[in-house]
This record gives structure tokens, C-alpha cells and sequence, in this order.
């Protein structure tokens, strides 16, 4: 439920008078320019009163059309209004739109805080009458030129429910003028329809930056990592019985490794907004490497491309290149010691890769999670292809993963 009364004691409902008297302080420059027109312009004085008013509210607005008089006006507004209006970033060109938009709110601001100030002097009459009551009355007062004579006694006790309305009356002025000064401060000085759009957008290439490097350090460094294990616990094993095996065991590892670190130098290059790192050249007829090297670590891969994999445009062969090592990562790790099948084809109008590994009971309760499967959802995807993977439907114990992704764009 409201509190009618809270307005009444909250602090913040009287930010409206420092900074309607900042306001108020802003024309004291311009104010001696102004008196130019007044005076030189023939006319009775209402007529200089307007030329004085047309000339002041020319020279404000022109004073909030500069770039830096927009960042200042936010940041009054954050400290004294208790607003949360962003900054335009620190070199950024203010358009003329916004320049206009910050005209309108100096304009705004200079004339509440003059109807601010010339209603808080009315209002403030009735404490007024309360005062002189309290003096013993009989002193007269002109309102409006109407001459107001206060009683002493009861006959001027009316002066005192008045002072106290009136002292409401002003409460609520100023909490309504604070409420109307931080509207008026987040829709002309806050960021346009455009500026928002263009944050939006910012804001999605950056997530969409964060998801690419997540998805490259998964993939390249994960499928190392899986590897490198399955080789290192063969080596383990054989290190006494069969060396020569260990030492190429360990020499895939070595290799493997290598690249590993080549993937990692390029992500943290576009960490570091590094201009100069570029992406390893990985291509889909270097995938077969892939399986070379798992095949050193013991495991069984059957690994086959057909096609002119390199006639494949450079974009979707890299791709392609991480959605094979992102299944073989996948299906050596749930896998692993049992045989896996990779079948590569690039077919006349679509590239397709199936990969087939046993289905063995872990990874049935696990439901095959983690970050794999959704990150290579994300860039079949981005390539407008289709991702199949769950159990063989033929009933075999068999997790089959099959990517589709057409060569020419859908119509």
C-alpha cells in the first residue's frame, strides 16, 4: 500500500531544489547577453520582457548544443537527481540528434527551475500569514495587489491550518518537480531508440565473441587434452614392455601439444584484441591427422574423406575441420578403448559427417552431457545445417552423430 505521507520525509523528494536552483544559476551567464535585445528593441516594457525571455531561451538552448554540455548534464543529473543514465563512451561522436535532445533538456531544466522558484515564493504565503499571526498580527501584506491584513487572536487563527496545508502543498510541488526532472532526464539526455539498438549490438558481439573463443578452446584444446590422456595411460602401461610404442606415444603428445598451443595463442591474441594474431590455417584434409594421432594412443579409428574436400570454400572447411574434432573429442572420451567410425563426404550440393562410436553404459546415464554437443549445434547452425546425434536407431549399442550442411544457401 502507498504512503501518501512518506513523500513527506523521504530525502530524495526534495532533490528538485538544489537542482532547480542549479538550473536557475545556468542563465546568469547568458543573462547580460540577453539584455542586449531588450534594450536596443524598441517597445513597452511586457514587449522587452518577451524579446529579453526569446533571447535568453535562444542563447541556453545554443549552450546545450555542444558535445561536452551532454556528458555534464548526465552527470548532474546522476549526482543530484539520483539517476542512472550511461555516459557516451569516452570517444565517441555525439550525433546532432542527441545534441538537439540535451538543447531541449538545458532549455527544460533553466525554466522549471525558474517555475520552481516563482511557485515556491507563493506558496510559501501562508507561512507567511503564520509568522506575522504569531507577531501579534495587524501587519498588512499585498497578494496579487489586494492589500491582506492579518488579526491577531482568534480572529487570525485561520493563518494556521493554512501554513500547514501550505507547507504540505510545497512538499508534494517539490516531490512532483523531482519525479518530473528525472523523467524528463532519462528521456533526453538518456540514449535514443538508435543508441540503444547500437549497444544491443555491441553487447551481442560480444557474446557472440565469447561464445566463438569458448567454443575454439573447447574444441581444440579439449580434443588435445582427451587424447593426451588416452596416449599418456597407454604409455603408462607399455612403458616397461613396449618402449619404441611409448616413445611415439609420447612424441604424439609432444605434436599434439604443439597445436594445442597454436589454437591458444591465437584465442588469447583476440583476448588481448591482438590484431596481429592470426587463426591456424586447420582445414578439413588436415582432419585425418586427427585420427593418426588417436590411433597413436591406442585407440581404433576408422577414418575416411571422400570428395573435393579442397575445393570447399575456406570458412566451411575450417568449421568442418572443428566438427570433426569436436565428435572425435566426444566419442574417444565415452568411447574409448572401443572402435570409432568417421565418414566424411563432400557430395555435390552438401558436406556430410557421420560419426559412430559403441554406446557404452556411462554415457547412456550421463545423457552424453557437457559443453560438446550443444557448442557443435551452435556451429552447424551458423552454417545453416542440420545436427543429428542420440542412440542408433537400428537397436545396436551405437551413438551415431550425423551433420548435414548444404554447400549452396537455402532458398
Amino acid at each position: 500500500m502507498v504512503n501518501p505521507l512518506g513523500t513527506l520525509v523521504r530525502i530524495g523528494s526534495y532533490r528538485s531544489v538544489p537542482f532547480g536552483l542549479l538550473g536557475m544559476a545556468a542563465t546568469a551567464v547568458p543573462f547580460p547577453i540577453a539584455l542586449i535585445p531588450a534594450v536596443l528593441i524598441p517597445g513597452d516594457a511586457k514587449a522587452k520582457l518577451v524579446y529579453g525571455m526569446l533571447a535568453m531561451a535562444v542563447l541556453v538552448g545554443l549552450a546545450g548544443l555542444p558535445g561536452p554540455m551532454r556528458r555534464v548534464s548526465i552527470w548532474f543529473s546522476n549526482q543530484m537527481l539520483g539517476t542512472r543514465i550511461a555516459q557516451p563512451p569516452p570517444h565517441a561522436k555525439i550525433a546532432w540528434a542527441e545534441r538537439w535532445r540535451s538543447a531541449a533538456w538545458l532549455l527544460m531544466h533553466t525554466g522549471l527551475g525558474w517555475i520552481l522558484f516563482g511557485l515556491g515564493c507563493f506558496l510559501m504565503l501562508g507561512c507567511v500569514f503564520a509568522v506575522i499571526w504569531l507577531g501579534g498580527g495587524g501587519t498588512p501584506i499585498e497578494v496579487f495587489g489586494e492589500r491582506v491584513r492579518v488579526e491577531s487572536g482568534a480572529a487570525g487563527l485561520w493563518t494556521v491550518p493554512v501554513a500547514l496545508v501550505t507547507l504540505v502543498v510545497v512538499a508534494y510541488v517539490l516531490a512532483g518537480f523531482t519525479k518530473l526532472f528525472q523523467h524528463s532526464a532519462l528521456s533526453l539526455l538518456g540514449p535514443s531508440a538508435a543508441e540503444r539498438l547500437a549497444a544491443a549490438e555491441v553487447r551481442a558481439n560480444h557474446f557472440e565473441q565469447r561464445n566463438r573463443l569458448a567454443r575454439e578452446l573447447h574444441d581444440s584444446i579439449g580434443h588435445t587434452l582427451t587424447t593426451s590422456t588416452i596416449q599418456a595411460a597407454a604409455a603408462a602401461e607399455l612403458v616397461d614392455s613396449e618402449p619404441q610404442l611409448v616413445r611415439r606415444a609420447l612424441g604424439t603428445i609432444e605434436e599434439s601439444s604443439r597445436a594445442a598451443l597454436e589454437d591458444l595463442d591465437h584465442v588469447l591474441g583476440l583476448l588481448r584484441e591482438d590484431r596481429s594474431s592470426r587463426e591456424p590455417e586447420r582445414r578439413l584434409l588436415e582432419a585425418g591427422t586427427l585420427a593418426e594421432r588417436a590411433r597413436a594412443g591406442g585407440a581404433v579409428i576408422d577414418y575416411e574423406l571422400t570428395g573435393p574436400a579442397a575445393e570447399l570454400p575456406a570458412t566451411l572447411s575450417r568449421e568442418a575441420y572443428r566438427i570433426v574434432q569436436e565428435g572425435l573429442t566426444n566419442a574417444l572420451r565415452h568411447a574409448h578403448p572401443g572402435p570409432v567410425t568417421v565418414r566424411v563426404a563432400v557430395l555435390a550440393d552438401a558436406l556430410r559427417i557421420e560419426i559412430v562410436n559403441p554406446l557404452v553404459e556411462h554415457a547412456v546415464a550421463s545423457g552424453r552431457g557437457g559443453n560438446g554437443l550443444p557448442g557443435l549445434t551452435e556451429r552447424v547452425e551458423a552454417l545453416r545445417g542440420e545436427l543429428i546425434a542420440g542412440p542408433a536407431i537400428d537397436g545396436e549399442p551405437l551413438w551415431r552423430l550425423v551433420t548435414t550442411i548444404p554447400l549452396r544457401s537455402r532458398s
